[in-house]
Order: structure tokens, then sequence, then C-alpha cells
């Protein structure tokens, strides 16, 4: 092996390490509820996804249960080569009725449906226009077509507007965004982008993965919540965080650009695909949310109580609907540091720094669930007081 790149990516991690960049995974025993257990101590988890609890409902345990014991442990090549399950089949049919989606296809995780978008519709006489905010996964796969990638400043209809109008000699032209902010929990301005999209003859491609099971009647998305419904060109969605919280993932719509997409999107013609237990508890979870909003209505509770705690201190709190919190803290140091004082408390919370938020502006980001109590609330902003105290 190349010694000279072996020292090169060596040096490079004791660089980051230096400057307290280099991520260490931590080895856990077992994650319970909003406890996350580390062995020798436990700590209360403001970082996970399981934003209604999912994890230890025992409806979708026992579904999961029924499916293993039918279907087994999980699918061993692509269904293009050994066929496709009837449980494939029936949870697309189940998200095309819950989410008004005309087609629908699956994948084993949201960035193998998000990596097979772009590169099977677009060539390099396409442009493709993105917020500067839009996750990583649609970035990356963008990066594997040839069509010209524009980014427009976050939510700046009127940058958007302007990008577009330069675009008259593109084929086709594609809007991409999160429905969602995963940085700061803000909502994409979709009217308006349906707006440019009809004007313009354009498509637009929405990732709602963090507004799915959370948003709009019976946690059907932000397309729901506006009322958008009959407007969705391409949706992407993950099941880990809401819908269902398992591993899984899928792009609905249009239902010719599916069938192409079926046809000539590697990702989904080379992966093995989501494992026949994720699905089962997929389609149990859909049925749960369409017979009852309790969880989504315990989500919003706690979210509304811990902002309104968080709004009697002197913080700079992002105000959004969505019941993720942040809290602006300034450098990427002063993240770090108040995230490592919490752990130490045995408090878990997310630092974002640049890139993913602008220079100075790292945020301390809290993921609230169906599942916490307010006792743990109130510890959180406890120890956030002293955190942020400390630091100072």
């Amino acid at each position: 092996m190349s010694e000279k790149m072996k020292k090169l990516f060596a040096k490079e991690m004791t660089n980051m390490d230096a400057a307290g960049l280099l991520r260490h995974e931590i080895n856990v025993s077992q994650s319970d509820g909003m406890q996350v257990d580390f062995g020798e101590f436990k700590a209360h988890n403001f970082i996970d996804n399981d934003f209604l609890g999912w994890r230890t409902n025992e409806e979708l345990q026992a579904t999961a249960l029924d499916a293993i014991r039918k279907y087994g442990m999980g699918s061993t090549s692509s269904r293009t080569f050994i066929g496709t399950l009837d449980l494939f089949k029936s949870l697309e049919e189940r998200l095309c009725e819950f989410l008004f989606l005309e087609d629908c296809m699956v994948f084993p995780s949201i960035y193998t449906a998000n990596m097979s978008l772009f590169e099977p519709l677009t060539s390099e006489r396409d442009v493709i226009f993105l917020d500067e905010m839009t996750n990583l996964t649609l970035v990356d796969s963008i990066r594997l077509s040839r069509a010209k990638a524009v980014y427009y400043k976050n939510k700046d209809d009127e940058n958007l507007e302007y990008h577009i109008k330069c675009s008259e000699n593109a084929r086709f032209r594609m809007i991409v965004t999160d429905a969602v902010f995963n940085a700061n929990g803000e909502y994409a301005n979709l009217e308006r982008i349906q707006e440019f999209k009809e004007s313009y003859d354009a498509i637009s491609v929405v990732d709602d993965s963090l507004g799915l099971g959370i948003l709009g009647e019976n946690g059907r998305g932000l397309f729901s919540e506006l009322n958008l419904q009959d407007k969705q060109d391409l949706v992407t969605g993950s099941f880990a965080n809401a819908l269902g919280h398992v591993s899984g993932g899928f792009i609905g719509g249009d239902r010719t650009l599916i069938n192409w997409l079926r046809q000539s999107a590697k990702p989904y013609i080379l992966s093995e695909p989501i494992a026949p237990v994720n699905a089962a508890v997929i389609m149990k979870a859909i049925d749960i949310l369409e017979q009852d909003v309790s969880a989504i209505e315990q989500l919003k509770s706690n979210a509304n109580y811990l902002k309104e705690k968080i709004a009697l201190k002197d913080w700079k709190l992002l105000f959004n609907d969505h019941p993720m919190v942040s809290i602006v803290v300034g450098s990427t140091l002063r993240a770090q540091k108040i995230v490592e004082y919490l752990f130490v408390k045995n408090i878990l919370v997310s630092g974002l720094c640049y890139p993913n938020t602008p220079e100075g502006e790292s945020l301390i980001r809290i993921h609230v669930s169906a599942s916490h109590t307010t006792e743990q609330l109130d510890i959180l902003v406890e120890y956030l007081d002293e955190a942020i105290n400390f630091i100072d």
C-alpha cells in the first residue's frame, strides 16, 4: 500500500484532532427511549430522530416480529434481479395513497433515494437550482449528473427567480430544496417555488424527510401543511424520523418520471432493497397516524414547552414551527465547548457549525421527541444555562 497516502491522511487526522474537529464514535450498549446507555452512565438523548417515540411502540414491535417470521431477516438481491416482494409493492401503493402521489419507489435509505434522482433525468443541457442550505445527499446527487448546478440564497425568492430568468436556453430546469431545513427547522417557501415552476416550465424536487410524520394532516408532510398536495412533481423522504423510525427512503411523484427512474437509476437497479421488516413497520406506522395523531400532538406540546422555557432566557432562539429547537451560539469553538460541557452532564445535543451554518452563527440543535418528559426538558434547560454561563 502507498506509504505516501497513509502518511498524508494520518497527518490530516492529527491536525483535525488538534483542532477538535475529529469525529469519535462512542460505544453505546443500549438506547432505550430518550436515554442512551454508555455502560458506565446514561445520558438524556436530545439528538435522536425518533420524533414520535416509535422505538418502543408495542404495535410496531409486534408488526416487526410478524414480518420477520414471514419474510426472514432481509433481501439479498436487487428487485430487478430477483423480483419484487408483494410487501414492497404494497408499501409503495400505501405511500401513494397516504401522500397523494401518482407513483412511488422505495429504497434502503434516503441517501440511495436522493442519489438516484438527477443523473438519469438530466444532461449538460439542463440547469438545477438548489437552495444553498439543501441537505448534502441532494448536493452529492447533483454532482453525479452533468447538469449545471446553480445555488440560490436560502429562501430568497428574488434570487431564485433571477437565476431562473438567466437560464432561458436550458432544456430542463429543476428547483431543488429541503421542505424543512436540517440546520434550523425553517420551512421552504414551497408556495413561491410552485409559482416559479409553473411560470418557467420547471420541475420541483423536494426532500420532505423532516416534514413527514410531523407536519400536515395526520403527518403527511409540508405539502399537506400548505395544502399543496396536487403540486408535487418529485418528492423524497426518509422513514428514519417519524414514519416508523426505521431505515429506508423513497421517491414519489409524477408517474412517467418514476417509471423512467425504475429503468435507469443505478442505485435502485444495483442496490439491495429495503428490508421487508422495515416495509411492514412503515405501513403499520402509516395506519397508526391515520387513526391516532396523539403522538404528533404530544411532540408539538413538548416542543412548545421547551421553546417557552428557552424564550425566558437571554439566548438567541431560532423561532419556527418544527420540533427541532435551534439556539445560535456564535463561533464553532463555543458550540463545541457547550456540547462537551453538556455531555459531561449526561446530556446529548448536536452542535452545527460552518459550512452547515453561516460562519460565526453556529447552532446548538435539540431534537425534541414525544417521549421526552417535562422533567427531562427542565433538566436540559438547567444545564444549558450552566453551560452557556460557564463558557461565557
